[in-house]
């Protein structure tokens, strides 16, 4: 009987609570306002561009460190001394790999670095983050609202289109394909991807692109500098914004990089086949303020050759093998799944004890691969 009472008892104390709650517009409008804060799919302040990219990451129990963005908070000046890598996928957990990239261009202490990420918070639980930052004051970690980048530049309409996303597989690869050239052509200076190791200060080089390999067939889109407003940058982006208006085109991994690269650099040599090129296949190719170079200086290997990167002992002499060597490219998408393993002596070994030091020793502290 007790236990009757007791459950008509809550009973009416449940519906007296309801009946105040609807009663009371206030309360009622409240806590509506709070599910909405709570539910991020409806938050209105989410840049369209982040619901397609951005799925979210569990950050519960991360040290996670608030971005500056760029162009709001901070601004790079318009200089050839700028170096930019670019994250488009918004990890907020860059690997290794990737940090010991940003650690080995921020190395010369000449130049401004910008790792410029689409996540606007990144993890910095293990603390390499804040090690690197206070190692190299000239590199900047930042957030990037991308829709500004974009503004005023010959892309603006491709990329509020939509089109990269609706008519395009791999977005986070057509983005960056995109806001590479964009980000050159606003500030200027040299852009690199992430999965690189650069071995010499490129400062030395301007208005410069490389040949993918030494047949000198194609163009690679993955280390080149150029000024500001350069023309070569103009007309990329008009190639870029063309290749939209083919459904074929788009559809391909390579058509708004090294394809659309590849048609710039024969518009400006004024060839339409690379066997008309002069010159030996070990020089660089001058157009204009435009240099070809070939590939020894920013990709000694190329993707078939990605093997050798990670080989025991291949390494050996490694000074004297890339000793016209600017940037080692490692092709990520080829090599993420092999291991840089402590005393075989491979390439990338003998480059990230090097090149990034702070990076290697934090990564094998615990373990003898990365």
């Amino acid at each position: 009987m007790k236990r009757c009472l007791g459950y008509i008892l809550m009973t009416a104390m449940a519906c007296a609570m309801m009946t105040y709650y609807f009663m009371n517009p206030q309360i009622s409008s409240y806590s509506f306002r709070l599910n909405i804060i709570s539910e991020p799919s409806v938050n209105q302040d989410i840049p369209w561009w982040r619901e397609v990219l951005c799925k979210g990451t569990d950050q519960q129990g991360a040290r996670m460190l608030e971005l500056p963005w760029l162009q709001r908070d901070v601004e790079p000046p318009e200089s050839d001394s700028n170096i930019f890598l670019v994250e488009t996928a918004c990890k907020t957990t860059p690997s290794f790999r990737v940090w010991c990239a940003i650690e080995s261009w921020s190395r010369p202490l000449t130049s401004q670095v910008w790792y410029v990420m689409t996540s606007l918070t990144v993890n910095d639980t293990d603390g390499l983050v804040s090690r690197l930052k206070e190692q190299y004051s000239n590199l900047r970690v930042v957030g990037a609202d991308v829709e500004k980048i974009f503004e005023g530049t010959g892309l603006h309409d491709l990329f509020s289109s939509r089109k990269w996303i609706m008519k395009a597989k791999w977005p986070a690869v057509k983005l960056s394909d995109l806001i590479r050239v964009a980000i050159l052509w606003r500030w200027g200076g040299f852009y690199t991807d992430t999965d690189t190791v650069c071995i010499k200060d490129v400062s030395p080089l301007r208005n410069i692109i490389s040949f993918s390999n030494n047949k000198r067939n194609h163009i690679s889109n993955g280390a080149f500098q150029f000024k500001h407003h350069h023309k070569f940058l103009e007309l990329l982006m008009e190639v870029q914004t063309k290749r939209f208006k083919n459904p074929q085109q788009p559809a391909s991994w390579a058509s708004l990089g090294p394809e659309a690269v590849s048609t710039v650099a024969k518009k400006l040599c004024n060839i339409t086949d690379w066997s008309n090129l002069p010159g030996s296949k070990g020089d660089p190719v001058e157009c204009g303020d435009l240099t070809l170079l070939p590939p020894k200086y920013l990709l000694p290997l190329d993707w078939t050759q990605n093997k050798r990167l990670f080989a025991k002992g291949s390494g050996e002499y490694f000074f004297s093998k890339f000793n016209s060597t600017y940037v080692i490219h490692l092709f990520s998408a080829l090599t993420r799944n092999k291991k840089l393993h402590i005393g075989e002596n491979s390439i990338y070994e003998v480059a990230a004890k090097t090149f990034c030091p702070v990076t290697f020793k934090h990564a094998t502290a615990d373990s003898d691969s990365f």
